[in-house]
């Protein structure tokens, strides 16, 4: 596939990069909205970031026409469309955004694979904790982030989205078991503003994969088939999150913990969503860390093709994500700071404003206009009904960030109650150092199911309850 994928091929890579870790989180995320709320939000988040997804698209076809060098490879597809939009600032602001994002989003992925195969193997009686399976997870994976970009492990994008999509029918089912024992005994919290503004970030989280669209664009055989690869991508990613989220949340109620496979009661069926899970989060997080990989070759001026600078700089980079995803080993909280914080930058507020620049610039060059381009220009040329629809995902997307990303922090380093304790702390503050790495008791790693009821203590297969 040297010369691109097809955009079928596409969209099975932006919906393998897209799903997994949003939707086992999704459940979760609508306490706070509740049924009716969470419908209409999800509805709304996932038109929203397809028609952002778009519009990267097409600002990136735009691109490779007024630009030649945009017809070769790219590194850096997102930060160079801020460049040309806006200028050089930006660009610097795009791309500090853009990896710290791709950094937190590999965070999150690689913390769901070290949660789920932790679980998987105590389930076979093998105890590990999650910051041991953390870097297992990391031990495998070493080797697969040397490939060059997406188009040269396309095949990794079928396995994650079959597998996925196999995850899921498997959950329908377990609620389906689940539906009579636990529904009844049910309880649903009151709606809380802070609480709202988190469950937003995990949805946004759950549809944005952006960061990698431009990525996916440019390495498409014919990127002009944009539209059609996020509309299918977007219709599957909506027919996926939503059974799956209001069901979880009708049937378990505030029993529901940051992921909803611990709330299957059946332990064959939660195993198997664990395997596959862990499937699609393992290839998942090469898609989602190429991006950033890319670039720091890029800025150490490492050549394209495969040797000792890449796999040094690979190497690098790779494991400070590791070890960073080790400090705060909460996969709940950790989703909610990484879609809080940069991401609403750019699934919602980027790319209509990039859009903005570039098509009201083209249009200048394209009429012959000697009209200087400015606000001015933009307001007389970009459409009102669109300018309206930029501004309303402009504030929400503002919302998001400043709430979200100031709860999170908060959770973090000024709660009574911390939401987990440092990989690091639990390894080395005890002379126990082999008991640290295979216990089990730590209230962030433990491998029990989540009972459901008011009380969480509602088993349906007699197994111990928290």
């Amino acid at each position: 596939m040297e010369n691109g994928y097809s955009w079928w091929i596409a969209v099975i890579f932006t919906f393998g990069e897209t799903a997994g870790s949003g939707l086992v989180a999704l459940p979760n995320a609508m306490l706070s909205l509740g049924l009716v709320g969470g419908v209409i939000t999800l509805i709304i988040m996932c038109l929203i970031p397809f028609y952002t997804a778009t519009l990267l698209g097409n600002n990136w076809i735009i691109m490779k026409t007024r630009w030649s060098e945009y017809t070769e490879h790219c590194r850096n597809p997102y930060p160079e469309m801020a460049q040309k939009a806006m200028g050089d600032w930006m660009g610097h602001i795009t791309s500090f955004c853009t990896y710290l994002t791709i950094f937190g989003g590999t965070a999150v992925f690689s913390l769901l694979a070290a949660k789920t195969l932790s679980e998987i193997l105590n389930g076979f009686g093998i105890p590990a904790t999650m910051c041991t399976t953390l870097m297992a997870v990391g031990i495998i994976l070493w080797p697969f982030v040397m490939l060059k970009s997406p188009m040269h492990f396309w095949q990794v994008s079928i396995v994650a989205t079959v597998s996925t999509v196999t995850a899921v029918a498997l959950i329908m089912f377990g609620y389906f078991l689940d539906v009579k024992g636990c529904q009844q005994h049910s309880t649903y919290p009151e709606f809380s503003p802070a609480a709202a503004s988190n469950s937003l970030a995990t949805i946004i989280f759950a549809y944005g994969g952006h960061p990698c669209i431009p990525t996916i664009v440019h390495d498409m055989k014919t990127p002009q088939h944009f539209f059609r690869t996020f509309l299918l991508s977007y219709i599957g990613l909506f027919l996926l999150y939503t059974p799956v989220s209001l069901l979880g949340f009708w049937i378990y109620g505030d029993s529901v913990s940051d992921s909803i496979i611990s709330s299957i009661q059946n332990e064959t069926l939660r195993r198997g969503i664990s395997i596959l899970i862990a499937i699609h989060v393992f290839f998942s997080v090469l898609i989602i860390a190429n991006p950033l990989l890319q670039s720091s070759e890029q800025v150490f001026g490492i050549k394209q093709e495969f040797g000792i600078g890449r796999f040094v700089i690979r190497t690098i980079a790779f494991w400070i994500i590791i070890f960073s995803a080790a400090t705060v080993p909460n996969f709940g909280v950790v989703v909610n700071l990484v879609g809080g914080s940069t991401l609403p930058l750019l699934v919602l507020i980027f790319p209509p404003l990039f859009a903005m620049f570039l098509e009201v610039k083209q249009k200048l060059e394209d009429d012959g206009s000697k009209e200087e381009f400015g606000w001015t220009a933009i307001w007389k040329y970009h459409p009102k009904p669109r300018l309206a629809l930029d501004i309303f995902i402009y504030a929400l997307g503002f919302y998001v960030m400043f709430h979200s990303t100031y709860h999170s922090i908060y959770s973090i380093f000024f709660s009574e109650n911390p939401p987990t304790r440092s990989c690091f702390t639990t390894w080395f503050t005890s002379s126990e150092f082999g008991q640290n790495m295979t216990s089990t008791s730590s209230n962030s790693h433990s491998t029990h199911f989540q009972c459901c009821g008011a009380y969480r203590n509602i088993s349906l297969n007699g197994q111990s309850c928290f």
